[in-house]
């Protein structure tokens, strides 16, 4: 009887053993399926995030509004809302901002403090050089603060406002 016992025992000590390996394995093996499934979550986002770059890349480039300097394009945005036109307006401003530039232009116009922005627009000088395709001028009123007029330089060529 004591070697049935001791195979008995065999059995239940390699039985236990083996389970251990294969949980073992199991967690190995999910931990590596695991990893490899974030990486391609990550691949798959880091694509979407160049596809998103190339299209906002596709639609600056095909912007042909705006001026050939910073100066000319500022010259039109002040055109423009004089003329009333923010719809226009709002078109020189960096394609992320228009629709939220053309209500505040409207905005301005209800509070009836477009002729102080104006006169801010009409009082810029450069401020600095042109570096990487931005530029900035700079206004102030009497002897208050500055404020910045930002440019960025678009594939196109044309020069939009980024900030006023």
């Amino acid at each position: 009887m004591d070697l049935f016992k001791n195979i008995k025992s065999n059995k239940i000590f390699w039985g236990v053993g083996l389970l251990a390996v294969g949980l073992f394995l199991f967690a190995i093996g999910y931990d590596y399926y695991d990893q490899r499934r974030g990486e391609r979550r990550v691949e798959k986002l880091a694509e979407a995030l160049r596809q998103m770059e190339q299209e906002i890349y596709n639609k600056k480039a095909a912007d042909k509004i705006g001026g050939k300097t910073p100066q000319e394009t500022l010259d039109m945005f002040i055109k423009a809302v004089e003329a009333g036109d923010y719809e226009l307006a709002s078109k020189y401003l960096i394609i992320e901002n228009q629709e939220e530039g053309k209500k505040e232009l409207l905005a301005l116009q209800q509070k009836n403090s477009l002729n102080l922005l104006l006169n801010l627009l009409k009082n810029t000088k450069p401020d600095g050089d042109i570096i990487n395709g931005n530029f900035r001028m700079k206004s102030q009123t009497d002897l208050g603060p500055y404020y910045f007029v930002r440019f960025v330089l678009y594939p196109s060529g044309n020069w939009k406002i980024e900030e006023i």
